[in-house]
């Protein structure tokens, strides 16, 4: 069974008992709020707006049969090229979160990207491109077809290249047709900004490395029963790094 759901069973939803962000809601529990989609990362599912695309944001798990299985899609299936995103659940809300990956490289320039911005267990060119010198060379944009307005990711990217980075993510013409959770999950703590010469959203409050970051020469090797893990934490994953985390 694919792990994402077909975009028409979205519309199933508007049948239900319950509203968007009410599923996981226990009216006693102030910390998550009345509206709260999950509890834990268990709650939330990943989805797309096709059944043959990669996923593209999460959305509340409520046990809906995948409308996807007798729908054929090119070969070889194109979710073998998809970024490995997971599903997580942050503060009652269902996003998308990179994979964690252990990694035993050592790389100068630190982790290589994938096209999803998560990194992977390979070195990053050692002259990466320059995408700015200051912040106002980058503007924020949608990351994908519902961008945080409706439930899926914003990014940012050099002002000259917006319009470009729209058109690639091949979204339909009409916004209405992109089936989004209609979420608005923004954090209005983000800005687009230069950071080591690349546009990031950034809330502009990043200190050096974090003290258990790993993965560069420069940096201390994991203590003994620790492993370098990528992608568990967001401002060493912005410098390319991992941090040291407890081995299996």
């Amino acid at each position: 069974m694919r792990t994402w759901l077909l975009a028409t069973v979205l519309a199933a939803l508007a049948g239900c008992d319950f509203a968007a962000g009410e599923i996981a809601a226990d009216p006693g529990d102030d910390d998550l709020g009345p509206y709260s989609e999950c509890v834990t990362a268990a709650d939330c599912i990943l989805a797309a707006t096709s059944c043959c695309g990669c996923p593209e944001y999460a959305m509340p798990d409520v046990g809906i049969a995948d409308g996807c299985d007798a729908v054929p899609c090119p070969d070889p299936d194109p979710s073998n090229e998809c970024p490995p995103l997971v599903a997580a659940c942050d503060d009652g809300v269902c996003t998308t979160a990179c994979q964690a990956v252990a990694c035993e490289l050592s790389c100068p320039s630190g982790f290589a990207q994938d096209a999803g911005g998560c990194l992977t267990c390979a070195c990053a060119d050692a002259a990466p491109t320059v995408e700015c010198a200051d912040d106002a060379d980058c503007v924020q944009v949608p990351g994908d077809c519902c961008g945080c307005a409706r439930g899926g990711a914003d990014t940012a990217v050099p002002a000259g290249d917006a319009e470009a980075f729209g058109e690639s993510l091949m979204c339909p013409a009409d916004p209405g047709d992109a089936a989004c959770p209609e979420v608005d999950v923004c954090d209005p703590l983000l800005a687009p900004r230069c950071e080591t010469g690349r546009c990031v959203l950034s809330d502009g409050s990043r200190d050096e490395v974090p003290v258990d970051a790993c993965g560069r020469p420069d940096l201390p090797p994991c203590p003994e029963g620790a492993v370098c893990v990528l992608n568990v934490d967001t401002e060493a994953s912005m410098d390319g790094l991992g941090t040291c985390q407890p081995g299996p």
